[in-house]
């Protein structure tokens, strides 16, 4: 019988049995990479987890073991960010980190972590068949056991994109009081923004909010009022310099014609007198890089004099609307062999 079939979720041992298929058909197509465990018992398509980034794949792998677990277990953590579709960057994604009510301490396993602490039914939510702690608990138990940086980034996502607020993230907060890493917590939650569109803007700030306070995404009008430019950082205690950060996907799928209206907005800015300096991803591993390049942008700013035109903070395009990561690839009926 052959193991060739057409669906893209999960499937399990049991599903495959009862549509004919035995364990010998499993071994052989596991043997040719047709399948793919995601753990024991567990299975996908090759093809299809090879199309897959570490989140999807831990997506999956977050599935199945919430499918494993019992009733009273919740995702949380970083495998809820990840059903969520909060971006995950620089978050470990070998281990599915749940939360149960049960009282008792964090219990691990190979590729399980269960947080045993306390859990209100207003701090989770069914998402794609599942029990998951709702963003604003999630951003806050990240922020609790991570580090400062990753946890801003996940947080300014879940802002941008509107699935928590300054408030909720105070209060989850509030009710986390004493667990490990509030304090933490609180430090974060005070350097999240919900103006940055990206990783890479989110890492900008923190490092340029060491020297001085920088003003995300404010638009720049000529003194006819047009609108010139929306800008990624504006420094108004430093001459008004202006910081941009050119991420991968800067350009779009159409880059010439980016790069000539880059080129324009540049020369408007220019000649409104202001100062701009660039940098990109690679430059965030080295911060003073980025301090120099202002310091430098900042000298040349005294020298040039105040720009004309004026700034000022708008609101943003609409961020948008998040998926659930795990909707195309949840587990689906099994299609019967010939």
């Amino acid at each position: 019988m052959s193991m060739d079939f057409d669906q893209r979720g999960l499937f399990t041992r049991a599903d495959a049995l009862a549509s004919g298929f035995t364990d010998d058909d499993l071994r052989r197509a596991r043997a040719h990479k047709s399948i793919v465990a995601i753990r024991r018992g567990w299975f996908v398509r090759g093809d299809v987890f090879a199309t897959l980034d570490s989140a999807q794949q831990h997506a999956l792998l977050a599935q199945a073991t919430h499918a494993d677990s019992g009733d009273d277990v919740v995702l949380s953590h970083v495998s809820a960010a990840v059903v969520l579709g909060l971006d995950v960057w620089n978050l470990p994604l070998d281990t599915v980190t749940m939360t149960t009510r049960r009282g008792h301490s964090g219990k691990r396993s190979r590729r399980r972590f269960l947080h045993g602490t306390d859990l209100l039914d207003n701090e989770w939510l069914h998402l794609d068949g599942m029990r998951v702690t709702r963003p604003a608990r999630t951003v806050v138990d990240v922020a609790r056991t991570h580090p400062l940086e990753v946890a801003v980034c996940l947080g300014d996502r879940a802002l941008r994109h509107g699935l928590t607020t300054i408030d909720e993230l105070e209060n989850s907060c509030d009710a986390a009081q004493h667990r490990s890493g509030a304090g933490r917590a609180r430090r974060a939650i005070g350097a999240m923004s919900a103006r940055s569109d990206s990783v890479g803007e989110s890492r900008s700030r923190l490092i340029l909010q060491t020297v001085s306070t920088a003003l995300s995404n404010q638009t720049i009008f000529d003194e006819g009022g047009r609108r010139i430019a929306r800008t990624d950082f504006l420094f108004p205690d430093l001459a008004e310099v202006i910081a941009e950060f050119d991420g991968e996907n800067k350009y779009g799928p159409q880059p010439r014609q980016a790069i000539i209206a880059e080129k324009n907005r540049h020369n408007r800015l220019a000649e409104q007198g202001r100062t701009v300096f660039r940098f990109d991803w690679r430059d965030l591993s080295t911060p003073h890089v980025i301090i120099d390049r202002l310091d430098a942008a900042y000298r040349r700013a005294l020298l040039l004099g105040p720009p004309s035109g004026r700034y000022a903070e708008l609101p943003l395009p609409a961020a948008t609307a998040l998926v659930g990561i795990c909707a195309p690839y949840r587990r689906c009926g099994f299609p019967r062999g010939a």
